[in-house]
């Protein structure tokens, strides 16, 4: 059968488009011939578009850190659009007034993983419910994330009507299953991002490692910062290692040595060869723990509603001990259990083949 997968392929994200290649691998190699859809949300398209001098008028402040974003990461983007021309096999272009001639492109259609039900993400486009499919496909989401605990009253009754299309339902936090559940949306199962569907040898071929004869602090950050940054000052002081910086934007400040212009592949060959990681990122501690590189990870509400999911990854792996709040010294140079990492990926893998299993042949 073939497969169409419809994520955030478009967002110029590291962990938007690894975990799109991954699930995307993954299926190819399982369950036949799959393709990434190249559907576009406004929103999402919108947040990446360089602003005109309308935007200026209507919000100068604003629009000045949009520009000064799309000039500063201007080399990241150009890398990350070589990424999905080197590594996504994408099907023509879709949006929102053509996407149901995507039925033609496959007889099994898969939601997720990434923030694809975060209302404040996607507003109203129920495209990512796989709503405009035809009857007679198989569908399902995999490791969506709603990315906050709670579905606003405003949205409850689209999503659990939109819901309806989907064959079988996974999330990728504890919380997001409780969030369907208080809107009357029950039988959704946890399922793992699909970064841990590729092996970690496979991820090391995939990166590109930086030519640095030097050990570091790679510090990576994708939302506003709290302790983050002066806890990764105070590593530096007690460790001697230098930082390099790898930041989403500019608002928290600068530290260490700052790198814009990277892509994907670089991305995680940093996190590879980093003596340790230090990040607010689902996926920068995902990548962590699957190159086994030590990472402490700053898990604050006050600047990510979406707390669940790094809490929900780090207790699937027992690897609380390493949320930023609670360091201890003890820590630096205690390794991660490598075997007991791997163990887990192996369950993981073996659980994620158990539902698409049913999902493809409708075994129980």
């Amino acid at each position: 059968m073939k497969s169409c997968i419809i994520t955030f392929q478009s967002a110029n994200n590291y962990g938007a488009v690894l975990q799109a290649y991954a699930l995307q691998e993954y299926l190819n190699r399982n369950f036949g011939e799959t393709k990434i859809l190249d559907y576009h949300n406004r929103n999402i398209d919108k947040s990446y578009a360089r602003p005109g001098i309308k935007d200026l008028f209507h919000n100068p402040k604003r629009t000045v850190f949009r520009f000064s974003q799309s000039v500063l990461y201007k080399g990241k983007s150009k890398r990350i659009e070589q990424f999905r021309a080197d590594c996504f096999k994408l099907t023509k272009r879709y949006d929102a007034d053509n996407i149901k001639e995507a039925n033609s492109e496959a007889d099994v259609f898969i939601t997720g993983s990434d923030q694809v039900w975060n209302h404040l993400i996607i507003g109203d486009d129920t495209n990512y419910f796989l709503d405009f499919t035809a009857p007679d496909k198989k569908t399902c989401s995999f490791a969506a994330s709603i990315g906050v605990k709670r579905i606003p009253e405003e949205y409850a009754a689209l999503y659990k009507k939109a819901i309806t299309h989907i064959g079988r339902i996974s999330v990728r936090e504890s919380s997001g299953i409780k969030a369907l559940e208080e809107i009357g949306v029950n039988g959704a199962e946890l399922n793992p991002d699909p970064t841990v569907l590729i092996s970690e040898e496979q991820w090391k071929k995939l990166s590109v490692v930086p030519k640095l004869n030097k050990k570091y602090i790679l510090v990576y950050k994708i939302t506003k910062a709290d302790k983050l940054l002066s806890f990764a000052k105070n590593l530096s002081k007690l460790t001697g290692y230098p930082i390099i910086y790898i930041p989403n934007d500019l608002k928290s400040g600068v530290v260490g040595s700052l790198k814009l212009g990277v892509g994907p592949r670089e991305w995680l060959g940093y996190i590879q060869n980093a003596e340790y990681v230090v990040t607010n990122s689902f996926h920068g501690t995902m990548f962590s723990i699957l190159f086994g590189t030590k990472f402490f990870s700053e898990v604050s509400g006050k600047v990510n509603p979406s707390t669940s999911r790094l809490l929900t990854l780090l207790h699937m792996f027992g690897l609380e001990e390493r949320i930023l709040d609670r360091f201890d010294k003890n820590l630096l140079e205690k390794e991660l259990p490598r075997e007991q990492i791997r163990s887990i990926c192996a369950e993981q893998q073996e659980k994620v083949h158990q539902f698409f299993e049913k999902v493809y042949y409708g075994e129980e």
